[in-house]
């Protein structure tokens, strides 16, 4: 279905993608994975076509439907409410409702051309099968899985925020049924029962699909093949994200033996040249083993970034109790009440992931936890030798980027600069790359260095806010084996579901400004939990929607024969009155003294019997177009 052969693809002197030959077959459902900056969203423009490879060719099939879900696009829109935004997603359907609403009104000044309403008729029907009518109830289920209200759907949707847009567009192209569907990071914007939507919607989608995701979740959930986009390079893998894992580890496994082999040869080949290399007599054996030397195979292995050890400082215990709150209550004003009234409490080396949908309060809850908020009524207590270290989701723009790692980390520290250098090194970071500027940094490097300046004083509880946004699959690898290895307490807010998973953590729901506490991981939650996740955002009911359906179309129908009929009705009113005028012509001519009585009376039975059929057929579509 699409084929890249031979294509190349360069910006300046960056050699983003090189000589990628790549087949995607029909409905293929591909994830496409690869460390940040790398080249996958260039893939994605390829396809698309919004940029042309400097070599080789693409093959799609013309006419070939495709809808693409950038992961950051500055959305083009007219004043229109949510829903209208959403349900105006199909090209096609749009030309076919305006061609709809343009023949309705030319019908309405010459209702009795047949011509027009027979166009009208083919226009309904494509608009019938295009699932015209099924748009708006498409649109509203859409628009309630990834988290909007009902109330909502007519607002305008230029007063949304760029993360509910993003989320309205991403509803948008789900509903448009394209062919080819690709998606760049569709989750970056969602809280978990959005996800959780989204994976069933995702599932059951008949087509062509290509999804650049860090979630493994969904990966894992909904990919059959996997694109790994590296060093320039594309290589497709007959599974899943965990079956690419499995095979690159084992692939990375045969290099490493390979170099290690090739390695001990050439020291041997090696000791034979410095052994003989006076000698004159192994002369032509010494040339001989130089050139195979200069021959042998280089064997590049590329480790893993996950690899890199960090070696977190243990921080001094703290007391058994590590945080508590009784009776808490918070709101921003009296009308927005967050959280009422709940009761937590936290012991020394708990492990805790908040979730819940946005705008519940988990953030409000962390920063209340960390002391950044204080509660409005209740209790919150500290225990002894508490050490706080807080995150928040917009720690990497707390980074001064006119600043060094290493000047970063002095910065607010009272530290010199070996105990300063020995621990960014616990934390990855080499003695060349202290030296980069904070604004080149990666994301993982970014909250490797957060970390070490967190850990210039080690806390014993940490407090962290959406920690894997902006982390590619590697950094998130790297954060979780970090957090595992890590002695302390830990409260964490993510939607990241494999990451909550490999952390092991207890859940804390946030629901309906209250908190349920399950000790237990997020599965144990799933199970407990009576599908609360599910209930968030409630679907309607299937056989409600079936009832809907059927309502519109029915609806649909009655319309279009009510159109039909009452062209026949004036169809027929036409020719009662030539048949009253012809009776009439006839009637006269009896008066005349030469009149053929006979001829006439025998016309005059025919129009009569004509009038009647008319007259009746006129009585039934009567009551079709105008029941009583």
């Amino acid at each position: 279905m699409i084929n890249l052969s031979n294509v190349s693809k360069y910006f300046g002197t960056q050699d983003v993608l090189h000589e990628i030959d790549i087949q995607i077959n029909e409905y293929e459902k591909i994830g496409i994975v690869g460390p940040n900056g790398q080249g996958k969203s260039t893939f994605f423009n390829l396809i698309s076509g919004e940029i042309k490879p400097n070599e080789g060719y693409i093959n799609i099939p013309k006419k070939i439907t495709m809808s693409y879900m950038h992961q950051n696009v500055q959305l083009s829109y007219k004043k229109e409410s949510l829903l209208e935004y959403t349900e105006n997603s199909n090209p096609k359907l749009i030309k076919i409702k305006n061609e709809i609403k343009n023949l309705n009104e030319q019908i309405q000044k010459h209702s009795q051309n047949v011509q027009l309403l027979n166009k009208l008729d083919d226009l309904l029907e494509n608009y019938a099968l295009l699932d015209g009518y099924e748009m708006t109830h498409k649109a509203e289920t859409a628009l309630s899985g990834l988290g909007f209200k009902e109330n909502q759907y007519n607002d305008l949707f230029e007063n949304f925020s760029g993360g509910w847009k993003m989320r309205a567009e991403l509803a948008r192209l789900l509903i448009s049924n394209p062919k080819i569907l690709l998606l760049d990071e569709p989750s970056n914007y969602l809280d978990l029962p959005a996800i959780e939507w989204l994976k069933k919607y995702l599932e059951n989608f008949n087509g062509t699909m290509l999804m650049i995701s860090h979630d493994r979740y969904l990966l894992n959930s909904l990919t059959t093949k996997t694109i790994e986009i590296s060093n320039g390079n594309a290589i497709k893998y007959e599974g899943n994200y965990e079956y690419y894992i499995d095979e690159k580890n084992k692939r990375l496994e045969h290099e490493l033996n390979k170099e290690k082999n090739l390695s001990k040869k050439r020291e041997e080949i090696q000791n034979f040249i410095d052994k003989f290399r006076a000698n004159s007599k192994k002369a032509s054996l010494v040339q001989s083993r130089i050139k195979m030397l200069d021959k042998m195979e280089e064997v590049d292995v590329k480790i893993n970034k996950a690899s890199t050890n960090i070696r977190i400082p243990t921080p001094p215990s703290s007391g058994k109790n590590v945080i508590s709150i009784t009776k808490g209550s918070f709101g921003y004003n009296e009308k927005e009440i967050i959280l009422n009234n709940v009761d937590l409490n936290i012991d020394r080396n708990e492990k805790f992931a908040f979730i819940g949908a946005n705008g519940a309060g988990k953030t409000t809850l962390l920063k209340i936890l960390a002391g950044n908020l204080k509660l409005k009524s209740g209790n919150l207590k500290i225990g002894h030798n508490v050490i706080i270290g807080y995150q928040s989701q917009e720690f990497g723009e707390t980074l001064n980027p006119d600043l060094s790692v290493f000047e970063m980390l002095l910065k607010d520290n009272d530290m010199n600069d070996n105990d300063a250098r020995k621990i960014l090194g616990d934390f990855g970071f080499s003695k060349d790359s202290i030296n980069k500027k904070t604004n080149v940094l990666s994301g993982g490097e970014k909250i490797r260095l957060s970390f070490a300046r967190m850990f210039s004083n080690p806390p014993n509880y940490l407090i962290l806010d959406e920690p894997t946004t902006h982390l590619d699959i590697d950094g998130r690898a790297g954060l979780e084996k970090l957090l595992k290895d890590y002695e302390g307490t830990i409260c964490v807010v993510s939607h990241d579901i494999t990451f909550i998973r490999n952390l092991n953590a207890h859940i804390i729901h946030v629901n309906n400004n209250e908190i349920d506490r399950y000790y237990g991981n997020y599965d144990y939650f799933l199970n407990k939990s009576n599908d609360q996740l599910k209930n968030t955002h409630p679907e309607t009911k299937t056989k409600k929607i079936n009832m809907k359906k059927e309502q519109r179309k029915t609806k649909a129908e009655s319309r279009l024969i009510k159109q039909k009929k009452a062209m026949e009705l004036k169809s027929l009113e036409k020719n009662l009155d030539e048949l009253h005028r012809h009776q009439k012509i006839l009637i006269d001519k009896t008066k005349k003294s030469d009149a053929n009585f006979m001829n006439i009376n025998k016309d005059l039975n025919n129009i009569v019997k004509k009038i009647k059929l008319i007259e009746s057929e006129w009585e039934k579509i009567s009551q079709i177009t105008d029941p009583q």
